[in-house]
């Protein structure tokens, strides 16, 4: 009778619009609103109804048609102006319209075709969006609610939480902003990635919906979304278009990940959605064509070792370095890696990322090495990481893509090859809005180094730079930035970057702490920490163990085995909330973040100065890793430093 009462000052409604919205109030669910479209003509069609609470904001649209694509674009389009820049905190304190969820509620026993981007649910089981996975604290879906209604653009407020005489008196804004900012930010600080998408700050917000008219460059600190914004872009594009969408990384684990936060921006789009390194897509690609496509790595490291005994291990390049690792690293990154088939073409590079010179006597000891190993691989043969991705690039060149992607976003884009920047670039060309390369150049933990312009990818008026640090406390971009390396930050382009030291933060208190000590004394610290970390009620589930080495993660890895503590390997894990301590080396936590991460860091001793060229670089990129590892945790770290 009340619910009936409510619904009459909003005017005529269908059916079955009345049944849903009746039920919906009549049930009083804690913490849910409703904004119901009262009589007045709209400029133009827009939800009838939006329900909003703690899984986030549906707009309802009463139909037994689906609509058609530009009807559905102009609805999404209504929502997204009426809900624009709703100011519910200090920090993320900009609503993203882009996460309102469009949904059909169609007759219970109606047969409709799918509709891409809608949910449909029937007046039997549209209860289901009540259990939908918490994306907004109660007090800030209540905000929400009231500050879109006082913009009195033909929405009536029906609260299904508190009497209907507060809204009539017109007791708008009755939460305190204060209020919900702290609450937001602590709750935020508790929670796993996915849930950080319902809000952005005001210049993150802006960067969602600009537009490129061709490939974008986003750079930041570490910790100043980046990936956040790539992905509400790629929602956004996903929205405005019908054609493939890929987000890929060097990386393996990571797009597993972060797929878990676009399902939650456009659910609608997740069958045109692909999530996966650029390796499993290469791989995946040459199938479909034919072609070899199955990447040997332990036969590569044999082979290569096998052609450093031959015509390395005693010349010219171990008198530089004795490591062949270098060596690996130069013809992986500065030769293979930027698709270099000529002598001349080496012996002329500008080897950025390296230190010193490299005479030409010695890149030519280089290219012998190089050709050994390629003699190696070819009589076996095998494929390695930069010939699979080699000849993707090859594939694509003779037959391109019926249809480009409508988006490609590249994560942690400073660890990419310049075969792989090429790669990409060709999945989408210079399409507007269709490329989107983020990273940062201090977080580069591999060798050699590149501008874009290398790959053919012009940005030039496209770069953007994010400059406020939202992932870590206080505490912890401290310690972060008393590690970093080299001032100068590279915008991956050229110009000056933004070094995590000179990023502003928003986020109070945290726990830091530095150790050092011997080896045999590291584990045991390793479980004192655990314990502190239990204690200040931060589950096993928010925490990570880094190591800089698979040697030392297995050595860390017997020991929580001994502890009796579950653990999930870094490279298995998919962003699952589970009960279980994350380990594995820095390279697998790439573009993760965690409430607590302990770091213990075995510290080679440096000879004495002055360093070459090759310690140098190796110096350096130690740096960049143990910087990484640090910069992953939120509230809580732990760097154990142990002279080995």
């Amino acid at each position: 009778m009340q619910a009936e009462k409510a619904l009459a000052a909003v005017g005529p409604l269908s059916t079955r619009a009345r049944n849903v919205l009746s039920g919906m109030l009549a049930e009083g669910r804690r913490g849910w609103h409703l904004l119901v479209r009262d009589s007045q003509p709209l400029a133009s069609r827009g939800a009838d109804a939006f329900l909003i609470g703690t899984g986030g904001v549906f707009g309802l649209v009463f139909d037994d048609v689906v609509p058609e694509t530009p009807t559905a674009r102009g609805i999404e389009a209504h929502a997204e102006q009426l809900f624009a820049d709703l100011p519910v905190g200090n920090h993320r304190n900009v609503f993203v319209p882009e996460t309102i969820e469009l949904v059909l509620v169609v007759a219970p026993h109606g047969r409709l075709r799918a509709a891409d981007g809608l949910r449909r649910v029937t007046e039997l089981d549209y209860r289901s969006l009540f259990g939908s996975e918490a994306r907004l604290d109660r007090g800030v879906a209540g905000r929400i609610a009231e500050l879109v209604a006082a913009r009195r653009h033909g929405y009536t407020l029906l609260s299904l939480d508190r009497p209907q005489a507060q809204v009539d008196s017109g007791e708008v804004g009755l939460i305190g902003t204060e209020h919900l900012v702290e609450g937001d930010r602590v709750r935020a600080l508790a929670k796993p990635f996915p849930t950080w998408m319902t809000f952005l700050d005001p210049d993150q917000r802006a960067l969602v919906a600009k537009n490129y008219n061709g490939p974008a460059r986003i750079a930041g600190p570490a910790g100043s979304g980046k990936t956040v914004v790539a992905l509400h872009r790629m929602a956004r594009r996903a929205r405005r278009t019908t054609g493939k969408l890929l987000f890929t990384t060097f990386v393996r684990n990571l797009p597993r990940c972060q797929e878990q936060g676009f399902a939650q921006l456009a659910p609608g789009a997740m069958h045109r959605a692909e999530f996966k390194n650029l390796h499993s897509w290469a791989r995946e690609f040459l199938d479909q064509r034919g072609e070899p496509s199955e990447m040997k790595l332990v036969q590569a490291d044999n082979a290569f070792n096998l052609a450093w005994s031959r015509v390395g291990s005693r010349g010219l390049l171990a008198e530089i370095e004795p490591d062949n690792r270098y060596w690996r690293e130069e013809i992986d990154r500065l030769i293979k890696g930027r698709g270099i088939h000529d002598f001349d073409e080496y012996a002329g590079l500008n080897r950025r990322g390296r230190n010193g010179r490299l005479v030409r006597s010695a890149r030519n000891a280089v290219w012998d090495l190089l050709c050994e190993y390629e003699q190696i691989r070819r009589r076996r043969p095998f494929l390695d990481a930069n010939d699979l991705i080699a000849d993707a690039l090859t594939e694509l060149e003779k037959n391109p893509l019926e249809e480009l992607y409508d988006m490609v976003v590249v994560d942690e884009v400073q660890d990419m090859s310049v075969l792989g920047l090429r790669l990409v670039h060709a999945l989408t060309g210079d399409a507007p809005n269709a490329l989107l390369l983020v990273g940062d150049g201090q977080q580069k933990i591999y060798a050699g180094g590149w501008r874009l312009s290398d790959a053919g990818i012009p940005i030039v008026g496209r770069g953007e730079v994010l400059r406020i640090n939202y992932r870590n406390c206080e505490a912890v971009l401290a310690l972060a930035a008393s590690l970093e390396g080299k001032t100068r930050v590279d915008d991956l382009d050229g110009d000056a970057g933004t070094a995590l030291s000179r990023s502003g933060g928003a986020l109070p208190g945290g726990t830091a702490e530095r150790w050092s000590g011997s080896d045999s004394d590291v584990v045991e610290q390793v479980r004192i920490q655990l314990d502190r970390i239990t204690a200040q009620g931060i589950p096993l589930s928010a925490t990570a163990l880094l190591t800089l080495t698979n040697y030392d993660a297995d050595r860390f890895r017997a020991a929580l085995r001994r502890w009796q503590v579950p653990f999930r390997n870094l490279e298995d894990y998919t962003g699952a909330d589970e009960d279980m301590i994350k380990i594995g080396t820095v390279y697998r936590a790439k573009g993760l973040d965690f409430r607590a991460v302990l770091h213990p860091f075995f510290e080679k001793a440096l000879p004495a100065e002055p360093l070459t060229d090759a310690e140098r670089d190796r110096a350096e990129l130690v740096i960049n890793q143990r910087f990484v590892a640090v910069t992953r945790a939120r509230e809580y770290v732990w760097l154990g430093t142990v002279e080995r």
